[in-house]
């Protein structure tokens, strides 16, 4: 017999309501609702929920904390929101997690090592913040990245390497940033390459070796001859 629980939250009037939910259920929607904060303490009573959407509203932090004991969860999504802030410690736990949306907020730090250990992650979307850096690092070692989504930030620098494993990355979008120089030699590998999105403005480069391939991705081999072909003395783009 299914089990029912109580979403509570207040609306950016004050205004106070409530959702009903059973514990069988595998998605919450509670987007577009004016949401301004609420408590996903009752969430955790939700051990078959995958996917988890708190779209276009207007809260501006959230404890995450209740989804550690949703070990199914597979896609959460807090895009168009007010977030300025956001730990994803408690992400740890969700190894099954496919896709992570935090697009269209306000967040000017993020720590992604707690996807570490959420090595089926394929979807990470971080667009449209105020983002001033990203440390990629915690991405080593995912074969199943497919979408990363970072264009619209402050980022002035980025290292790609962490993506060596990654060979089936799809989209990789940049653009909108104040970055001034990216290497993309980590992306020769990815032959499921669709679109490469960097400003036009930024400078390009790449290791020298990986010129003399037979092969390119095709979003690369569209850009080769704006590559800045780098030996391995150069000292140009060493990250400090």
């Amino acid at each position: 017999m299914a089990a029912r629980f109580t979403i509570r939250y207040i609306d950016s009037d004050g205004e106070r309501y409530q959702v009903e939910k059973d514990d069988i259920h595998t998605e919450i929607d509670l987007s577009d609702l004016g949401i301004k904060s609420l408590s996903l303490e009752p969430v955790g009573q939700s051990p078959r929920l995958e996917k988890l959407t708190l779209n276009t509203n207007h809260i501006t932090n959230i404890d995450l904390a209740p989804l550690s004991t949703c070990h199914r969860l597979k896609m959460l999504s807090i895009s168009s929101n007010r977030l300025n802030t956001i730990d994803l410690r408690p992400l740890s736990s969700c190894r099954e997690l496919e896709a992570l949306e935090l697009s269209d907020n306000l967040l000017e730090k993020l720590d992604l090592s707690p996807l570490g250990d959420c090595r089926n992650l394929k979807w990470l979307y971080l667009a449209d913040n105020r983002l001033q850096e990203i440390d990629l690092a915690p991405l080593n070692g995912n074969p199943r990245l497919q979408y990363l989504v970072l264009s619209g930030n402050k980022l002035s620098s980025i290292d790609l390497s962490p993506l060596q494993d990654s060979l089936d990355l799809r989209y990789l979008h940049l653009n909108e940033n104040a970055l001034k120089f990216v290497d993309i030699s980590v992306l020769f590998q990815c032959e499921q390459l669709e679109s490469l999105i960097i400003d036009s403005d930024v400078s390009i480069s790449a290791n020298h070796k990986l010129r003399h391939l037979s092969y390119f991705p095709e979003p690369i081999n569209e850009i080769l001859d704006n590559i800045d072909w780098l030996h391995e003395s150069s000292e140009r783009y060493k990250t400090t």
